[in-house]
């Protein structure tokens, strides 16, 4: 009889090569922890929409004040255009109706730094758009972008944005963003095709979006003007929902007979503050009813949150 063992070494596995660059810069550890020379790079940025609910169009002004963390000069900024997933033309993994599709975000303005640049020049692929820095963004810097612009939000073909039906809507996507540049690929400049979410940021966000009167908004982070935007009585109710834990009906449908909710006689201006969040989104409606409760989440501050929910 012959006996015989085999001693078999453990193979690594192949591991792809950037990702060992990260490990060899100490930017990050193979267990999945964050490196001791780990960054990320972030933004502030103030944002103004006019957004008209009959023709679905929203009008549009960002400022972007972009932070560079990295070790890494930058040369140029690509920025992520959402809108023109919706674009004739433009590649998408998901059908639309024809109605839908249109000609995307237009700019009319940009600015790097307080000089203004030829839009008509701009690099635009679809949702990828390339502006070259005419100097280079270095580690530490920052670097202030201003966008005028304007697109005309899909009634149907739903992905994640669009009128919800008539006088109402969920508008997600809705403004000219930085894309990420990150220690493993650089630029993200894989484009959307309405599939996965998205890789962003942590920024902070101040947008103000002004809507038609009898139009209420709710949106990322916390609304910080409610007294001028609500009448007295949903700003106690608005008040009391965010300080107790039972439920609040801040809009029921007797108040939405009365029409009685927003504060004066033409439109509104809406301001919301995020921190340290990763993306934007807003809703808003003329016939929806408002329940909403808080609970505390950190028993050391007694912070609470606010949980809202808005229907038809």
């Amino acid at each position: 009889m012959l006996a015989y063992s085999v001693a078999q070494a453990q193979v690594p596995l192949p591991m792809p090569r950037n990702l060992r660059a990260t490990y060899d810069r100490g930017t990050r550890a193979p267990d999945g922890r964050p490196g001791p020379h780990y960054w990320q790079n972030t933004a502030d940025y103030t944002i103004a929409v006019v957004f008209n609910p009959a023709s679905r169009k929203l009008e549009g002004e960002v400022k972007i004040v972009y932070q560079n963390n990295s070790p890494d000069e930058l040369r140029e900024l690509w920025f992520k255009l959402y809108p023109n997933l919706y674009q004739n033309g433009a590649p998408r993994t998901t059908k639309f109706r024809a109605e839908d599709i249109g000609a995307g975000v237009s700019i009319s303005k940009l600015s790097l730094g307080g000089q203004p640049l030829d839009v008509k020049s701009l690099a635009i692929d679809n949702t990828n758009m390339t502006v070259p820095l005419a100097q280079p963004l270095g580690p530490g810097q920052t670097v202030e972008v201003a966008i005028s612009y304007s697109y005309v939000l899909n009634e149907g073909s739903h992905q994640r944005t669009g009128e919800v039906e008539p006088g109402a809507a969920f508008v997600a996507y809705f403004f000219p963003r930085i894309a990420v540049y990150d220690d493993i690929d650089g630029w993200n400049k894989v484009p959307y095709l309405g599939g996965p979410e998205f890789y962003n940021d942590f920024c902070h966000f101040a947008v103000d979006i002004t809507m038609p009167r009898n139009y209420v908004v709710w949106a990322t982070g916390d609304l910080t003007n409610a007294g001028q935007v609500l009448t007295k009585k949903y700003v106690s109710r608005l008040h009391e929902a965010s300080t107790k834990d039972g439920l609040i009906s801040i809009i029921d449908s007797t108040d939405l007979r009365r029409r009685d909710i927003t504060a004066g006689r033409g439109d509104n201006t809406w301001h919301f503050d995020a921190r340290d969040v990763t993306d934007f989104v807003f809703a808003t409606s003329e016939h929806y009813v408002w329940q909403a409760t808080s609970l505390v989440v950190d028993p050391a501050t007694k912070r609470r949150t606010r949980v809202d929910a808005v229907y038809n």
